[in-house]
């Protein structure tokens, strides 16, 4: 895999628990690996102090899943804060360059100058696995945060889509009522084969009391001060869409609801299974 003109197969920068275990996995399957920014120091591989150093230092460039947002890499040591286009700057002609849901223009810019770009979330097999780890952390977020047993509970599941029909499956299996909910009909209609029951977003609002917990994967407002007040003063609400998430979480806060955005659970609930599913890709992608 080396080139002769690189000192590192791989360099990991920046990132959650999941760089973390991906640098230690890689370097136990012989890998040369180098790193930059973790969030946690490490004894495996080699940390390099400036990006520019670690850019240059492999032909293979690993960065975070989600990459950035509002123009920073996401999730990377804050002592050591990115830049997207800090990156884009370093990277060289005929470098491969891994991460997750890549902004358009870095990919465009980046493939200009020569570079690899591949979106690890475009990876319907890792992007499955990682609905996983979602609905597992969903489930933790709201255990912890409520006072009643999620067996035999209300529960609403905003969204069908691949997170929201795997944390379906798995309120089902822990014997939940799950009430699914979609403005599409053809989600609604495979929902209702898993749900006890399916409704629009319409619907929901109407029978937003009847709910000990609300989960939401919609990554646009969808509950606003009005659906809100209508809850339970007990209800959980636990927000897994990307942000700013779907719920108004000023408002349930005014209202005095317990509810919590919970952006990258896969980094922190399951990072060590989550950093071998992404290491699979990779080591994929590079046979190919």
């Amino acid at each position: 895999m080396k080139s002769p003109c690189y000192d590192h197969d791989l360099a990991v920068i920046g990132g959650d628990m999941r760089q973390v275990y991906l640098v230690e996995m890689f370097v136990q399957s012989g890998k040369q690996v180098c790193h930059h920014a973790l969030c946690q120091a490490t004894d495996k591989g080699h940390c390099i102090d400036t990006l520019s150093e670690v850019c240059s230092a492999a032909p293979y460039i690993i960065c975070p899943i989600p990459f950035g947002k509002n123009g920073n890499v996401l999730q990377s040591a804050p002592q050591q804060a990115l830049r997207i286009d800090q990156i884009l700057d370093h990277l060289s002609p005929g470098q491969a360059f891994f991460a997750g849901c890549i902004p358009g223009d870095f990919r465009k810019e980046a493939e200009e100058k020569g570079v690899r770009v591949y979106d690890l979330m475009e990876d319907t097999q890792l992007a499955l696995f990682n609905t996983l780890a979602t609905a597992e952390g969903a489930v933790c977020e709201a255990i912890k945060r409520s006072p009643v047993n999620l067996h035999h509970s209300s529960c609403a599941v905003l969204g069908y889509g691949k997170c929201g029909s795997t944390l379906t499956a798995y309120l089902k299996g822990m014997f939940c009522h799950v009430y699914a909910v979609s403005d599409q009909a053809d989600e609604r209609a495979k929902a209702a084969l898993i749900a006890d029951q399916a409704g629009d977003l319409e619907a929901f609002g109407e029978c937003a009391s009847a709910f000990d917990f609300v989960f939401n994967t919609i990554p646009s407002l969808v509950v606003d001060t009005r659906t809100l007040g209508k809850m339970k003063r007990s209800v959980t609400i636990v927000d897994i869409a990307s942000a700013p998430g779907g719920i108004d979480h000023a408002a349930a806060e005014e209202l005095g609801l317990s509810s919590v955005l919970c952006p990258g659970l896969p980094g922190k609930y399951a990072p060590s299974s989550s950093a071998g599913a992404i290491k699979e890709v990779i080591d994929r992608i590079l046979k190919e």
